[in-house]
C-alpha cells in the first residue's frame, strides 16, 4: 500500500510596512502564492483593511500594529507569528521612510529614524528568527532596499546612507547565514510609484523651485528602466526570490534585465 505524500509545510512570512504601497502589493502577491502572513504596520486601521481583503480571498492572515522603532516590537511580532501561524519561514523587511531635504537641513533625528527602520529593524528580525532558521537549515530574509543603497542621489543623505546600510547588512547576513541554508536578499528597485515617492516629490515642490509632477518625473528619469517601477513589479520580484531562493544576495531590479551584483 502506498503511503500518501505529506502535504507541503506551511510557508509563514512576516511582511513589515504592509498597510499600503509596496508592502500591500507584496502581501497580496504572497497571499496569492499561498503564504500564511503576519502583516505589521503602524496604521492599525489600514492594516486591518488589507488583512480583511486578503482573508476574503482565502488567505490566512494575522496582524500586529506596531512601530518597529519601539523596544519589544519585533519580539511581539515574531511571537505572534509563531503562535498564530507556525514556524517563521521568511521575513520581508519593507517598512521605511524616505526624508528628502538639503544636507544642511538633514538632522540627526532624520538619520536616526531612517537607520532604525532600514537597518535596525531588519537586524532585529534576523536576530529573532535566524537561530530557528539555522536549526532547520532553511529560511529567507528579504530586505526591501533600493538603488539608493548602490549609488547616491541628491537631497536624500539620510535615506541613501540608511539604504547603503541595509544593503551592507544583507551582505553580512548572507555571508554568515548562507552556509546554514538561510538565504538573505537585498532587493534594489529604483524609484517606485508609491505614497512615499509622491510625498518626497511634494516635499521638493514645497521648497518652491519646481512642481510635484516635475519632481516626480525627474525621479522617474533617474531609473535605468526609464520610468517608475510599479509596486506590483516589486512584489513579483519578492515572490520570485522567496520561491526560487537563488544563490545571490544583492538583486538590482533597476535594469532592463534584473541581475545579481557581486
Amino acid at each position: 500500500m502506498n503511503t500518501p505524500a505529506s502535504p507541503p509545510a506551511a510557508v509563514v512570512t512576516i511582511v513589515t510596512g504592509s498597510s499600503r504601497g509596496i508592502g500591500k502589493a507584496i502581501a497580496e502577491a504572497l497571499a496569492k502564492a499561498g503564504h500564511r502572513l503576519l502583516l505589521t504596520a503602524r496604521d492599525a486601521a489600514s492594516l486591518q483593511a488589507v488583512a480583511t481583503s486578503l482573508r476574503q480571498g482565502g488567505a490566512t492572515v494575522a496582524t500586529v500594529a506596531a512601530d518597529l522603532r519601539e523596544e519589544g516590537a519585533v519580539a511581539t511580532i515574531v511571537a505572534t507569528a509563531e503562535r498564530e501561524l507556525g514556524p517563521i519561514t521568511a521575513v520581508v523587511s519593507n517598512a521605511g521612510t524616505a526624508p528628502s531635504d538639503k544636507i544642511e537641513n538633514t538632522t540627526p533625528a532624520m538619520l536616526r529614524e531612517t537607520f532604525d527602520l532600514h537597518v535596525g529593524a531588519p537586524l532585529a528580525f534576523a536576530r529573532a528568527t535566524a537561530p530557528a532558521m539555522k536549526k532547520r537549515g532553511s529560511g529567507c530574509l528579504v530586505h526591501l532596499a533600493s538603488t539608493a543603497g548602490l549609488r547616491g542621489y541628491p537631497f536624500t543623505a539620510a535615506y541613501t546612507a540608511a539604504k547603503h546600510g541595509m544593503v551592507g547588512l544583507a551582505r553580512a547576513l548572507h555571508a554568515e547565514l548562507a552556509p546554514a541554508g538561510v538565504r538573505v536578499f537585498a532587493l534594489c528597485p529604483g524609484f517606485v510609484d508609491s505614497d512615499i515617492t509622491r510625498g518626497a516629490a511634494a516635499a521638493i515642490a514645497a521648497r518652491g523651485k519646481t512642481t510635484a509632477d516635475a519632481a516626480f518625473a525627474r525621479m522617474a528619469a533617474q531609473n535605468r528602466i526609464g520610468r517608475m517601477h510599479l509596486p506590483h513589479e516589486v512584489a513579483a520580484a519578492v515572490a520570485w526570490l522567496l520561491r526560487e531562493q537563488p544563490t545571490g544576495c544583492v538583486y538590482d531590479l533597476d535594469r532592463p534585465t534584473p541581475a545579481f551584483l557581486d
